[in-house]
């Protein structure tokens, strides 16, 4: 994306994957031959979920601000609308 260009409301990736159940658990297997180059940034996984999960509360109405949220979670506001979703 160029500077000034408009984010997306929604991004679509498509991952090639099955599902494998292994002792009532279900794993994600990647076709033959395919590697992940890299792990999971932790930090970066939660803050993604939690972003969505505020915004999730604050569309259906449980929050009408995000002070508000932001007093019932124990984070500073400033730090919550930094966070992006």
């Amino acid at each position: 994306m160029t500077h000034g260009a408009p984010i997306p409301e929604t991004v679509t990736l498509h991952v090639p994957f099955r599902v494998v159940k292994r002792g009532g658990r279900k794993e994600m297997h990647l076709p033959d031959g395919v590697r992940p180059d890299r792990k999971a940034d932790k930090t970066l996984v939660k803050a993604l979920a939690r972003a969505f999960r505020w915004k999730r509360m604050l569309k259906s109405g449980e929050f009408a601000t995000i002070a508000e949220l932001a007093e019932q979670e124990g984070i500073a506001t400033s730090y919550m609308t930094r966070i992006p979703s």
